[in-house]
């Protein structure tokens, strides 16, 4: 599945007209905006993004680091969850899937986060149906 590139919140340029993204860019990019975007800002989507810029200012606890990283895991569940849907639906159209291996997540392998004081890093490692490992890292500040 193919969707445009974005630098700095615009969308990239490439040969000919506007850059698309497929598989592993495409994911990244992905989780990256929704972890980056204020939860519910969406009109059409009142369900996206993430309250992890809630959390920057906060006491460093272990309390903290566990509502952080119960998030990353809300969002990732979300988009896996999206995919499916899409894949179902396709499947019950009769469709080709608009999915290809390398567009689909297959497991989460890893998530580590970061707190210092007004910025939030999250680390996150999953795999593709095709094998492939995809990293995403963000950085969340104010």
């Amino acid at each position: 599945m193919k969707t445009l590139a974005l630098a700095n919140g615009d969308l990239a340029l490439g040969e000919g007209g506007y850059r698309f993204l497929t598989g592993a860019a495409r994911i990244r990019q992905d989780l990256a905006l929704a972890l980056a975007e204020p939860y519910g800002h969406d009109p059409y989507h009142p369900e996206y993004g993430s309250v992890l810029s809630s959390y920057i200012g906060e006491p460093l606890t272990e309390e903290l680091e566990m509502l952080v990283r119960s998030e990353v895991v809300r969002v990732l569940q979300q988009y896996v969850a999206s995919q499916q849907a899409s894949i179902a639906a396709d499947s019950l159209a009769g469709k080709r899937s608009r999915y290809s291996f390398q567009d689909v997540v297959r497991a989460v392998t890893s998530i580590s986060t970061q707190v210092q004081y007004d910025v939030l890093k999250v680390s996150v490692s999953l795999t593709t149906e095709s094998g492939e490992t995809v990293r995403i890292l963000r950085t969340v500040d104010v």
